[in-house]
């Protein structure tokens, strides 16, 4: 019951008193009752009890149809069951939710992935919070073969780069179109100035406004075509990119070293439970996220190394320790650098800024050493190879130097 400090009043009797009769269901759920001290008076007074204006505030908002939270890794995590004008992707957009036509609303970035449950546990309180009865189902068990993802992935590219590439074409001919027509409104005055006094002032001014007007459109637009142009370029260059021999190298590695990690923490898992510190449940749960992720990073591995090993047979160079040895020279984009020491992953050379073509210990600027990733290696050049280079150079360089002299000693 809701408390009452002030007894009521009645406007012709004075202060009431507390109804305390037998009271029906019904009306010891509605509140605290006060009746005028005269019978034949009807005056009373409710205070409403709590759970009244509860029930009250529900009849009076509308119904809320109830959401689902699913997660699949081959779907991604979306929501369910809302519709337009509930408020549920107000509410969701703070935790990364996104909407689209096609989709729904998702979770942006958790397909292919595992569940990120404190993500969605905020969500789903949110929700809860407004209002609406929430369902979270989770199944880490769907997922779909690395090789259709990565097919997917390299389509919406395809698809980027064409919408791109027709905005900033859209864009760079409607910019064209307003530079020229705002240079035809100043080339008609020639630079000329203002004449105040003269009748034809006030146009004047008008066709200068106009032509600024059409200059600064012209110049976002041209902004906006240069961006989407380069997005194009990008997403045309997505695969290509990502099928980089090195960048794909880099790549293996990181992979096989989440994979080793997540072999522990299958490990560890079961150690856990076999020392009681897990129940049977969480140990279920535990290792279908961990099973997922395994076989999700075995698939996308062999993935990887089919593009390696393809790469080999079309004659590309895979640079590894056995090829290079202390005093040879190893090439990194326009630079060749001498070999320090062979490492297993990389080869020790000069460090310091660039200094030049060629950086050796002779003529190195820096004390200190770098190491350079055989994934960024891009050729090999032996010491006697390049003193032989050199000794070319300078021959060349002289002989240019005689001929120059010759031409000198004709035209004296």
């Amino acid at each position: 019951m809701t408390d009452v400090t002030n007894t009521p009043e009645c406007r012709q009797h004075g202060p009431m008193t507390l109804h305390t009769g037998d009271q029906s269901p019904a009306q010891s759920f509605t509140g605290t009752w006060y009746t005028c001290t005269d019978p034949t008076c009807w005056s009373a007074v409710l205070y409403p009890s709590a759970e009244l204006v509860a029930d009250l505030d529900a009849q009076g908002s509308p119904a809320k149809a109830p959401l689902t939270i699913t997660h699949t890794r081959a779907e991604g995590t979306l929501l369910s069951g809302s519709v337009k004008g509930d408020g549920a992707y107000e509410l969701l957009r703070p935790f990364r939710f996104r909407v689209s036509p096609s989709i729904g609303i998702y979770l942006r970035g958790s397909r292919d992935r595992r569940a990120d449950l404190y993500l969605i546990r905020q969500a789903a309180e949110a929700l809860r919070e407004a209002g609406h009865q929430v369902t979270v189902e989770i199944d880490e068990t769907q997922r779909r073969a690395f090789a259709e993802a990565e097919s997917d992935r390299t389509d919406r590219a395809a698809g980027r780069a064409e919408r791109f590439g027709a905005r900033a074409e859209q864009l760079q001919t409607s910019s064209d179109a307003k530079w020229e027509r705002g240079r035809a409104i100043t080339r008609g005055y020639a630079g000329e100035p203002v004449k105040v006094d003269h009748y034809s002032a006030n146009r004047h001014r008008r066709d200068l406004e106009r032509a600024h007007r059409l200059f600064g459109q012209s110049a976002q637009e041209q902004a906006e075509a240069d961006r989407c142009a380069d997005r194009a370029v990008t997403a045309e260059h997505y695969e290509q990119h990502r099928r980089n021999p090195g960048v794909t190298l880099r790549r293996l590695e990181r992979l096989q070293a989440d994979r080793r990690r997540v072999e522990r923490q299958q490990a560890r898992t079961v150690e856990d439970a076999e020392a009681g510190k897990l129940t049977v449940e969480a140990l279920v749960a535990a290792l279908i996220r961990l099973d997922a992720d395994h076989a999700d990073l075995c698939d996308e591995i062999g993935d990887w190394e089919k593009v390696i090993a393809q790469a080999e047979v079309e004659g590309v160079k895979l640079w590894g320790p056995g090829d290079f040895q202390p005093g040879d020279f190893v090439r990194s984009g326009s630079r060749l650098l001498e070999v320090l020491r062979v490492n297993k992953k990389t080869v020790t050379v000069p460090g310091g800024p660039e200094a030049g073509p060629i950086v050796s210990k002779a003529n190195r600027q820096y004390s200190w050493n770098g190491k350079l990733p055989y994934d960024k290696v891009t050729g090999r050049v032996s010491a006697e190879e390049l003193r032989a280079l050199l000794a070319q150079a300078e021959e060349e360089a002289q002989q240019g130097g005689s001929a120059v002299s010759e031409q000198d000693e004709r035209d004296a």
